[in-house]
């Protein structure tokens, strides 16, 4: 008589069980894995805040944001007035003012860059880009 040993291995049930259960494990990691720059998240939300107000209210704000990380959100019709919201964001560099127009598009304002700062913005969308070196193209030197 033939005898009938156990099965040995795994179903394709319980391996696809195992696969999902790593996979809703990553999704979970992944994203603070991904973060290249914890320091800037804040910044970037903060920018990501004043597009979403300026389309709402459908005017120019401004960003101000100092040496120090403290930072204020003021409408260009008032500029004197009391700041739409204030706060404290981790040191982004130097003093700086961001106009953020009620498209969602932004630029520095002349004296920031007059004074040059360390931050690269896409005007577009308002994210940081990395630093790039640029060169003098009348020295001819970084």
């Amino acid at each position: 008589m033939h005898q009938s040993r156990p099965a040995r291995g795994f179903t394709l049930l319980e391996m696809l069980v195992v696969l999902l259960l790593i996979g809703m494990a990553a999704a979970l990691a992944a994203p603070m894995l991904l973060r290249t720059n914890p320091a800037r998240s804040g910044f970037d939300e903060l920018i990501a805040i004043a597009r979403e107000a300026a389309v709402k209210r459908g005017e120019v704000l401004y960003l101000r944001v100092s040496t120090s990380g403290q930072w204020s959100l003021e409408a260009a019709s008032a500029p004197t007035a009391d700041p739409l919201a204030s706060g404290h964001v981790g040191s982004v560099g130097g003093p700086f003012t961001l106009m953020i127009s009620p498209n969602g598009s932004c630029m520095f304002d002349v004296p920031t860059v007059a004074r040059g700062t360390a931050l690269q913005l896409d005007p577009l969308t308002c994210e940081v880009q990395p630093s790039t070196v640029r060169r003098d193209s009348r020295a001819g030197v970084s």
